[in-house]
């Protein structure tokens, strides 16, 4: 069979499954914006997001809808190119999050075009309205997510079967909508990702070498930002650090922006956050290590004797299961997207969002509660063999919801 996945940066969510698809003997074709693929193998085309005929008139507070209109005439341009050179997909799937599949049904009418949604946003009872501290402040930010979700809406139209990787993030969509999106998740390699409690790693280049012999609490976040509750758990970190004066903290993450935007008056929202902190930290047992490298990052859930995790009512991060398939001790935030994969007092520790003394002492809990914390942590990853493994789970669903032959 032949297959497209189409993402801005591509293989964004679908690496594995390309992949996988390519070992089966398929042929495969990427489709983004980046000029080279990482994924060996794939047939890759970059596409130019394009203007379209009634571009340029739009004012740029339209900037939602333009440039997905953009990647959309883009996408299409380019695929209508390959269908001239005689390329004729079986089955196309696309990320909409970016507007790409919007003209691609018309280009290869006769393939199965299959929609992964991720998220339907809501002016209210989401993200959007979640965070007191960061309220919103005017109702064109709400007229923005409005038109991100009409794209939404003209994915379905341009379909013919969905899918979403949660239950949560299926269910964001219109009620009369839900019921035609098959809920399949991306998968991670939980098979391979095992604990390791024999191992060390060292902070950067001059820093400590830590190990499982002192307590390490760790948190991961693409970015420190609002969204995924890094000021909650800037805010907790003079209570983390009176649990042991031994114990250290890494936290993963840039300092640049991803969902939450800009910080106000040009700082970074690590520096707003820092300034919000109530008690003094010492910062010699904070490590703030950036992006880190895939195996880096596995290494440092390996010696974490507490693993962080906080969002808001939004899509889930991939690391919460991968930190589960790790045997990590996790505490979390008691949102939505975290209770579908973490039950309190089961396979972890959920904790009020904004009580940030209420997060220390689950934290101190997982650390003190050792054997308690090690009976959930082998269930956390139980739940990540049994419900997100790719190869054993997640693989077959999607191969069934293709129609693989």
């Amino acid at each position: 069979m032949k297959f497209v996945f189409v993402h801005q940066n591509f293989p964004g969510q679908f690496g594995r499954l390309a992949t996988a698809l390519l070992k089966d003997g398929h042929e495969v074709v990427g489709l983004g914006t980046l000029k080279q693929c990482s994924v060996p193998g794939v047939k890759y085309f970059s596409y130019t997001p394009v203007a379209g005929p009634e571009d340029e008139p739009f004012h740029n507070r339209y900037s939602p809808v333009i440039p997905r209109l953009r990647r959309a005439y883009g996408a299409a341009h380019c695929a209508r190119q390959m269908a001239e050179q005689g390329f004729h997909p079986d089955v196309v799937v696309v990320n909409t999050g970016w507007g790409e599949n919007l003209f691609l049904k018309d280009v290869w009418p006769d393939a199965r075009h299959v929609a992964y949604f991720e998220y339907y946003y809501a002016a209210k009872g989401q993200d959007l309205d979640f965070d007191p501290e960061y309220p919103v402040e005017n109702l064109e930010t709400v007229w923005r997510l409005r038109a991100k979700n009409a794209m939404q809406l003209g994915a379905f139209d341009a379909a013919d079967v969905s899918v979403a990787p949660t239950r949560f993030q299926r269910d964001t969509f219109p009620p009369y909508l839900r019921e035609q999106i098959a809920v399949i998740h991306d998968g991670i390699d939980a098979k391979r990702l095992k604990p390791n409690p024999a191992m060390s790693i060292r902070i950067g280049k001059n820093g400590p070498s830590l190990s499982r012999d002192v307590p390490v609490v760790t948190y991961v976040s693409r970015n420190i930002e609002p969204m995924r509750g890094s000021h909650i758990m800037l805010r907790s970190l003079p209570d983390i650090l009176d649990i042991d004066p031994k114990l250290q903290v890494v936290i993963i993450g840039g300092k640049g922006k991803s969902y939450s935007g800009n910080a106000p008056g040009g700082k970074t929202w690590f520096d707003v956050f820092r300034e919000k902190i109530e008690r003094p930290v010492d910062w010699s047992r904070v490590h703030l290590v950036g992006h880190l490298p895939y195996e880096q990052f596995v290494k440092v859930l390996q010696i974490s004797s507490a693993h962080v995790y906080l969002t808001y009512p939004f899509v889930l991060s991939w690391s919460l299961i991968e930190s589960m398939a790790l045997e990590c001790r996790i505490v979390a935030s008691d949102t939505a997207p975290v209770r579908e994969v973490i039950q309190d007092g089961v396979n972890g520790r959920l904790f009020p969002f904004f009580d940030h003394r209420a997060l220390a002492g689950k934290v101190r809990e997982a650390i003190e509660n050792k054997d308690q914390s090690a009976t959930m942590a082998k269930a956390a990853r139980q739940a990540a063999l049994e419900k997100y493994d790719f190869e054993t789970v997640c693989l077959p669903q999607w191969r069934s919801f293709l129609n693989v032959r």
